[in-house]
Parts: structure tokens; C-alpha cells; sequence
């Protein structure tokens, strides 16, 4: 029977303890809750075709990005919530990036059945400005395994 040199035995016990701890997740800071309660209204909006809060959380000089790489105004915004979204769409995977006390990126999942890509990777940027946070810019990334998925 062949033995385990004694260094290759203490690095394994080593790895399995640390394998086996579960980690917490880290808290969010006030920013980080602040920003991702903000992105969440704005969604909610979204969802409701609440136009008006739509409009008040979007900044006039806005510029988005679709999965197709064409470029959209504030006015498309304004219009896709006119039309709102299916009510059955998800956001989850919350985490920011923050840029500097008054500016982050809050990135995200989301799907949205019966749309294509239905699997896309969001990426809105937060600004604050006389205050209030707008949404600045915004990217969407279809995840390429889903963009033929069917309903």
C-alpha cells in the first residue's frame, strides 16, 4: 500500500476544511441597498406602465444599448413601459458597482418569457443629479445559449 507523504496530507485536510465552510454572503452597505431599492422601483414602474415614474427616473440625456447593439433614447424607455412587460419577468443577481459617491452601475439578471433573448444580463448606470437618482445608461447582453430558446 503506497502512502501519502505527509505535506500532500496536511494540504488536503487544509482544503477540505476550507471546502467545507460555508460562506456567508457579504452585507450590503446603505449604498449598495440604496441603489439596488432604487433599480427595483424602477422596474416596478416598468412592470405597472407607470409612464410618469418612469419618466421622472430616466434622464433626459439617457442613452441605452440593445442586444442587437442599436442604440435607444429615453422616449423608447418611456414607450416599451407604455406597452409594459409581461408580468411574469425576473430580476435576481443584484450586485453594484460603485463608480463614486454619486454614481454606480447596478447589474443584473433578468428574464422575461416570450421575448428574445428571454435570458439577458443587465447593466444600468445610476447617476445622481440635484439629488435624485436617473438612469443614465443602460446595456443589455442576451446570454447567447438562450437566444434561440422558445417559449
Amino acid at each position: 500500500m503506497r502512502r501519502i507523504p505527509p505535506i500532500v496530507a496536511t494540504v488536503l485536510m487544509c482544503l477540505t476544511h476550507v471546502l467545507s465552510q460555508t460562506s456567508s454572503p457579504k452585507p450590503l452597505s446603505a449604498f449598495e441597498q440604496q441603489l439596488i431599492g432604487r433599480q427595483k422601483q424602477f422596474l416596478n414602474a416598468c412592470l405597472s406602465k407607470n409612464t410618469a415614474a418612469v419618466d421622472a427616473a430616466v434622464a433626459d440625456d439617457f442613452q441605452g444599448i440593445q442586444t442587437n447593439g442599436d442604440f435607444y433614447d429615453k422616449g423608447e424607455v418611456i414607450e416599451s413601459a407604455r406597452s409594459g412587460m409581461p408580468a411574469n419577468v425576473r430580476a435576481y443577481d443584484f450586485a453594484v458597482v460603485k463608480l463614486n459617491d454619486d454614481s454606480a452601475v447596478v447589474a443584473y439578471n433578468l428574464i422575461v418569457p416570450g421575448e428574445r433573448p428571454r435570458y439577458r444580463h443587465m447593466a444600468d448606470t445610476w447617476a445622481r443629479i440635484h439629488g435624485q437618482w436617473k438612469l443614465k445608461f443602460r446595456q443589455v447582453t442576451s446570454n447567447l445559449w438562450s437566444e434561440n430558446d422558445l417559449d
